[in-house]
């Protein structure tokens, strides 16, 4: 007997408005997929009315309990044994059959009543009588918030006054152990040729989801309490350029394809929820289910209700329309048809809309709607005059959203032309048939051993012909996804190769794997690019917490981790020259040592450099210091031997001395004279002094050497200030004087000297020369 896959559990989705009619507490939108799906069925089936638990254990034959947990505990382990289970399955007519298959084909165990009202009214099935073929044998059971003024249980069964609200949640067993059942009276197919028949590329949604595998992988993605992305994380994934980008061929573009492949990377469990986080699974992932994921995917779009083909508009503001509901029935009416017949776009949006008028405006925010109330018979909708295109009316826009949107990109529709009319034209590929267990798996696609082109800039440009999902999954371990179109580009990046290294390859292996799919050889730059970030990794040793130990010299380092570790041994890690490492504080002994400070980095920088009079030597208050200022320091200054006869704690008074060669190795390192100014602000709380900012002319791009003159001048004293006063004011020898240079002192040119001997004796002045 042919089956589709068991559930699946969906993340939570976001809530829209709820209906007036509605309880408190409950949530409009697609309910989760509980972990544990047999014990949310034996809680639903406790909250019926008891009498009605006991007529279906006595009809079983079982001998029911006094309390209501107790029958749903048993009648749900009666379940469990496929015998029994097909004993009640056997006499269920075509409609219950079509309700188990919806449950079967999206993956799940509970669906939403208005939804489910919706999927049997476009598949022409009347919903209360479907449902209540299962609520009557216990096979399905009402779920859902009791309202508070109504009675303390349900009462087991449906009508058309049902709230929509309502859950429907079947035993995980029942919905496997049917064969897909399809509706009767299919649309009618085309009787023309179709032509320019586009198919889809199955391995699209799966190189998709290997870049976002890559990007979760390399930063999680952090979330509410309520299950919703925080701003910044889903700003960057919808920003990301590749995420984002439009399916190659797609007949019509689909909305937040972003959030579609997180939705669906979540659905087949490449992307796990941990607590508040969302991280990657592991690499064995791809490995493991390598062949199936397309099929995967393609199950998990058909259930997925996290996203939708519509977006809010001015005209239509509501997003919580229920095209996801009407996506399976969508998909079975195709699945009516012979493997290689077609139907019209517009023709399948006409038997829809016979079928459940309105089908395509109803909302999850509604209390009522056209497609939770019975189908209207009595006024046939009118026909609308097909546009260019095919496109007629609101239900044909709905149908491409669906089918030529996220139906394309996951491939399971194939679309042409209707030779003669163009009009579009829709049918399921050999994946769509093989998703519904209706046929064989598709044919595996030729493929190209050598598809890589690999550059010497560290790009790669990657042919289709030879990817598998295996390959894909094995190139988002260590190469970044770029550009996915026509083409497809990856780049080699030290994140990437890292990222390769902790989901468990090697430099050789990454090596290997480009090797052996380069239609040519390896530039030399790549192994040697790859080989270098691997070592730089493998160098670095992480530590999610630890404490650092300062001690005053290497040998006292030295002699504590020798003296400690006889106690623990590999305990205590010396690093650098005077840290030991300890990753937990608990095993520092603290009756052994006397700790000057303790510093939380979480603070700005404290000021504990001070500079010394002679405006090059920079000293350090080991009292106020934290770890980072000696590798600063060590950027634009050289550290100064300790001055002969220092005490103990010399040491850590370390001092530090700027020259002109620390100064261009600074530069070296990309710091300009701005930054090291910033840097002195910072620590030692000033500018730099006046012979560093001398010498950082050096380095300040445009400042040449600076230029300075030598020349011989004479220095005149008089007896008083007040006599160089009046020289330098009188006009017969103001000009013959240059700078003051004391109260008494005058510098005078040498050659200026005869001249300003005559100004002087016409003032009364004698000057003799010494």
């Amino acid at each position: 007997m042919s089956t589709l896959p068991g559930p699946r559990p969906e993340p939570p989705a976001p809530t829209p408005a709820t209906p007036p009619s509605a309880p408190p507490g409950w949530a409009a939108d697609a309910p989760a997929e509980p972990a544990d799906a047999r014990l949310a069925f034996r809680d639903a089936l406790a909250r019926l009315e008891p009498a009605r638990l006991a007529a279906t254990l006595q009809a079983a034959g079982l001998e029911p309990s006094r309390h209501a947990a107790g029958m749903a505990s048993d009648w749900t382990s009666h379940l469990d044994s496929p015998r029994e289970l097909a004993k009640l399955l056997s006499p269920l007519g075509h409609p219950a059959r079509m309700v188990l298959t919806l449950f079967a084909m999206t993956d799940t165990t509970v669906w939403p009543l208005a939804g489910l009202r919706l999927a049997l009214q476009c598949l022409g099935v009347e919903p209360a009588a479907a449902v209540r073929e299962l609520l009557e044998p216990a096979l399905a059971a009402i779920d859902g918030p009791l309202d508070p003024a109504g009675p303390a249980s349900f009462p087991g069964h449906l009508d058309e006054t049902s709230p929509p609200w309502l859950l429907i949640r079947i035993h995980p067993a029942a919905p496997g152990a049917v064969r897909v059942t399809l509706p009767e009276a299919p649309p009618r197919p085309l009787e023309e040729p179709v032509v320019q028949v586009r198919d889809a590329d199955a391995l699209e949604p799966v190189i998709r989801l290997g870049a976002i595998w890559q990007r979760v992988g390399a930063e999680p993605l952090r979330q509410t309490m309520q299950g919703v992305l925080y701003k910044r994380d889903l700003e960057r994934v919808e920003g990301d350029a590749v995420l984002s980008g439009d399916v190659s061929d797609a007949p019509e573009p689909a909305p937040r394809l972003p959030i579609l492949w997180l939705s669906l990377a979540r659905r087949v469990g490449l992307i796990k929820e941990e607590d508040d986080r969302l991280t990657a699974a592991g690499a064995e992932f791809w490995p493991e289910n390598a062949i199936h994921l397309p099929s995967m995917i393609a199950t998990g779009w058909l259930g997925l209700r996290t996203w939708r083909e519509s977006e809010p508009s001015p005209r239509t503001p509501d997003p919580g329309i229920l095209l996801a509901y009407a996506r399976p029935a969508v998909i079975l009416w195709l699945a009516a048809l012979a493997e290689d017949r077609w139907v019209a776009l517009e023709d399948l949006a006409e038997h829809l809309r016979a079928l459940a008028p309105g089908w395509d405006r109803t909302s999850t925010g509604a209390a009522g709607g056209d497609a939770t109330a019975a189908p209207r018979r009595d006024a046939p909708p009118k026909r609308r005059i097909a546009g260019p295109g095919g496109r007629n009316g609101r239900g044909d826009q709905a149908l491409r959203a669906i089918l030529l949107g996220s139906g394309f990109a996951v491939g399971m529709i194939r679309v042409g032309e209707e030779r003669g009319t163009g009009r579009t034209a829709v049918q399921l590929t050999p994946l769509g048939r093989y998703v519904l267990t209706l046929g064989p798996p598709p044919p595996a696609s030729p493929t190209l051993e050598h598809f890589l082109f690999v550059q010497p800039n560290l790009e790669m440009i990657a042919y289709r012909q030879g990817l598998s999902p295996r390959l894909v999954g094995r190139l988002s371990q260590f190469a970044w996804w770029s550009k996915i179109g026509a083409a497809l580009e990856l780049k080699l990046t030290q994140e990437s190769v890292v990222f390769g290294l902790e989901t468990g390859l090697n430099a050789g292996r990454m090596i290997e794997i480009l090797s052996s799919h380069s239609q040519r050889a390896l530039p030399s730059l790549v192994p040697d690019a790859i080989g270098r970030w691997a070592s730089h990794r493998d160098r670095v040793t992480y530590y999610a917490a630890a404490t650092l130990l300062e001690f005053g010299s290497r040998q006292e380092r030295d002699e504590a981790s020798h003296s400690w570790n006889l106690d623990s041994p590999d305990t205590f890690l010396p690093v650098g020259d005077r840290f030991i490492l300890v990753e937990s504080a608990e095993k520092v002994p603290r009756d052994r040592i006397s700790s000057r400070a303790a510093r939380d980095y979480r603070l700005p920088p404290e000021r504990c450099v001070a500079v010394e009079d002679d405006g090059i030597t920079l000293a350090v208050d080991p009292n106020r210091s934290d770890l980072l200022v000696d590798a600063e320091l060590r950027r634009i200054a050289d550290e100064a031997p300790p001055p002969r006869g220092a005490g103990q704690g010399a040491a850590l008074s370390r001092r530090y001395v700027v020259g002109a060669g620390s100064l261009l190795r600074a530069a070296e390192l990309g710091l300009g004279a701005d930054q090291i100014g910033d840097w002195f602000l910072g620590r030692t709380g000033s500018p730099p002094s006046p012979a560093i900012a001398l010498l950082l002319r050096s380095i300040t791009p445009g400042e040449g050497p600076a230029t300075v003159r030598a020349r011989r001048l004479l220095v005149l004293t008089t007896p008083t200030p007040e006599v160089a006063d009046g020289l330098v004011q009188h006009p017969a020898s103001r000009d013959l004087v240059g700078e003051r240079i004391g109260p008494t002192s005058l510098v005078v040119a040498e050659e200026d000297l005869g001249r300003l001997r005559s100004a002087a004796e016409s003032v009364g002045l004698r000057m003799l020369d010494d």
